[in-house]
């Protein structure tokens, strides 16, 4: 019998005593405390010198055994070589977020005729998203764009749970999918405002993507169109070249610099330092625009010229 075996059939005993095993010259004892019918807590003790629990050391937390599944939960590393199967508490939490959000959208629906509220109340909220309408949406649709993704804008809850309480943990590994289910329960009819909130986000950052995505001149279809171009090279550096007031100015930069979103201008800090003051003389220290690029090349190749934009 292996090391974990003898520490299974130590768990599915009756309790009291202790399993002591040694690894590497470690010696280490672990207890088992009755929490209740379901779970024991274990502790553990290691030490260089004995293989016997010794009074004067104190013993560390190791996890939380739990009887109707056989399972160790919130594995602690004393007790690593002998646990088996078992999550840790941080990874139950995060699993308990997933699926929570999960239940809460298909509860929802992508639908907001599906809550209770039709409109905000909350002082907090409605000045939140004025302030978004205003100064967010914009950036919003102009990320999702970018990014070559649909204006759809989905529902997407966004519960968060708070740090396991004990007796919480433990309802949890007993039960998760009754624990999941009211939490998703909960989420909805508490969260009322929260959800509408995001959905009238969403209804905002459409409304804006609408109009950026139907007008062509928008300076954002011009980068989108030098990101596309540049994510089909491996290249880090290529040459550039600029119009700007009938002048022409060919000059190598990071290719990175053009595979992002820029914004207004492209730094002249990624231009190769025996260009870079060329640059800065024809298109001004803040740098080079979307606009002004005429083609971009690497070696042989032509990986962008201006008259491709809304083609």
């Amino acid at each position: 019998m292996d090391l974990h075996d003898q520490f299974n059939a130590w768990l599915a005993g009756p309790e009291g005593g202790a399993f002591i095993f040694t690894i590497h010259n470690s010696h280490t004892a672990v207890i088992r405390v009755r929490k209740n019918a379901d779970f024991e807590y274990l502790y553990y003790q290691r030490n260089f010198n004995s293989s016997a629990i010794e009074r004067g050391d104190s013993f560390q937390y190791g996890g939380i055994y739990c009887r109707r599944d056989g399972l160790i939960y919130d594995r602690q590393y004393g007790i690593s070589e002998l646990a088996g199967d078992g999550r840790g508490a941080g990874q139950l939490l995060t699993r308990l977020e997933t699926d929570v959000r999960g239940a809460v959208e298909v509860a929802i629906g992508n639908d907001r005729g599906n809550l209770e509220i039709k409109l905000l109340s909350n002082p907090r909220e409605l000045e939140n998203l004025e302030h978004f309408e205003k100064y967010g949406a914009a950036s919003k649709a102009r990320e999702r764009f970018l990014s070559d993704a649909d204006g759809a804008f989905a529902y997407r809850c966004a519960y968060s749970p708070p740090p396991w309480s004990e007796d919480a943990l433990l309802d949890y590994i007993l039960d998760p999918e009754g624990y999941t289910a009211r939490e998703a329960g909960d989420y909805i009819k508490f969260q009322q405002e929260t959800i509408l909130y995001a959905f009238m986000v969403n209804s905002a950052a459409v409304k804006e993507y609408i109009a950026l995505a139907g007008n062509p001149r928008h300076p954002a279809h011009r980068v989108k169109a030098i990101m596309r171009a540049m994510s089909a090279t491996a290249a880090k550096t290529v040459r550039v070249t600029i119009r700007r007031d009938g002048a022409e100015l060919t000059f190598k930069t990071e290719a990175d610099e053009l595979r992002r979103d820029c914004g207004s201008t492209y730094s002249t800090w990624r231009v190769a330092a025996a260009d870079r003051d060329k640059v800065e003389r024809l298109a001004g220290r803040g740098g080079y625009t979307p606009e002004d690029i005429v083609r971009i090349e690497y070696g042989k190749a032509m990986l962008y010229e201006a008259g491709e934009v809304g083609a």
